[in-house]
């Protein structure tokens, strides 16, 4: 069978079990009161059950402990040991709320524990980091693991992050000769489609922290191993997350600037931006969607022609940077079209 066929069919897979399973979990997430109620600062309407996210933990965990298990690959084990860890932090943040200092310091250890396993991510553009990598590093785990909590506010859109990022992985992978990492990342892509089913607007469950930190973590996780086991760029990698890094960034660093409490909820990311324009969910993930799959496609042109990459990180940036701008531009709109209403009725 050739190995494209044997990726789809992992894919299908993957996606049609994760299905099945939220069907169960579901219901089981509400008469367990683990829910997300509406509040000023949220996008969906009635109590939606959190913690989907599960069946997607569940799927990076047992495949990555039953191919190293299977290849004998002690990277996949510690990998699928890492993972529980934080599937297991964040699933019990979902099911009893931990406090940030209890949560962030859970955090800092399993990145401490990353480093450790994985090593730091010590060239950039070809410069040695030396111990300042690991520094560098440590901080870039524990933003990669908190932005993805960050940018999961609306129906589908962090799950098809996922997707885009799992596959472009994989195929990143599988070009290099690593057959198990690729098969991993088809299998975390397919998991996140059958958990997207749900999740698309208007959504029967949410992916909660057990979700959508695992997936920050994983994603982290792999950054690292494709850099320094494979020779990736860093950046190259960075640039598969363009979208959901800009937002969070820029979002986190306006906030402090106002003297925002950080960890805080809030509706100011530039997708709840649009949402509060009056701009459909489907409309806004869709075309979200289409900049990180150009992002993808950049991504993918800088490690095929490595020196290429400053052209990646400049296009990359121009096109989310005009993203951002569209939605200030309508946000302007909107702002003067509600003045003028104002004054017509004085």
């Amino acid at each position: 069978m050739r190995v494209e066929l044997i990726g789809v069919l992992f894919y299908v897979v993957a996606a049609v079990l994760s299905w099945l399973l939220l069907k169960v979990l579901i219901p089981i997430l509400a008469r367990q009161n683990i829910v997300d109620r509406p509040n000023s600062r949220t996008l969906h309407q009635g109590a939606v059950p959190r913690g989907g996210g599960l069946v997607i933990s569940l799927t990076i965990v047992f495949s990555a402990l039953t191919m190293g298990l299977l290849y004998g690959r002690n990277t996949l084990i510690a990998l699928a040991i890492l993972m529980f860890l934080w599937s297991a932090l964040s699933w019990r943040d979902d099911k009893q709320d931990l406090s940030p200092k209890i949560r962030f310091s859970a955090q800092a250890i399993f990145a401490v524990l990353t480093i450790a396993l994985f090593g730091w991510v010590d060239q950039l553009l070809g410069w040695s980091l030396g111990w300042f990598g690991a520094l560098i590093t440590f901080v870039g785990v524990l933003w990669m693991t908190n932005l993805y909590n960050f940018m999961d506010g609306m129906d589908g859109l962090a799950a098809s992050q996922s997707i885009i990022a799992a596959l472009t992985l994989a195929f990143w992978f599988y070009m290099v000769g690593d057959a198990q990492l690729a098969s991993l990342c088809v299998l975390v892509a397919g998991s996140s489609y059958g958990f997207m089913l749900c999740n698309w607007h208007p959504a029967k469950v949410f992916m909660g922290d057990v979700g959508s930190i695992t997936l920050g973590a994983f994603f982290a996780t792999m950054i690292i191993i494709g850099a320094n086991r494979h020779g990736f760029s860093v950046l190259s990698l960075v640039l598969i997350f363009s979208v959901f890094i800009s937002d969070a960034s820029v979002t986190i660093l306006r906030r402090l600037r106002h003297g925002e409490k950080i960890w805080l909820p809030h509706r100011t990311h530039y997708y709840q931006r649009l949402a509060a324009l009056g701009i459909s969910h489907t409309v806004i993930v869709c075309s979200a969607i289409i900049i990180m799959l150009l992002c993808s496609l950049i991504a993918t042109i800088s490690v095929v022609y490595r020196d290429m990459i400053l052209i990646a990180i400049f296009a990359s940036s121009a096109l989310v940077v005009l993203a951002m701008i569209a939605v200030v531009v309508l946000e302007s709109r909107a702002n003067k079209g509600s003045s003028l209403k104002t004054t017509d009725k004085k």
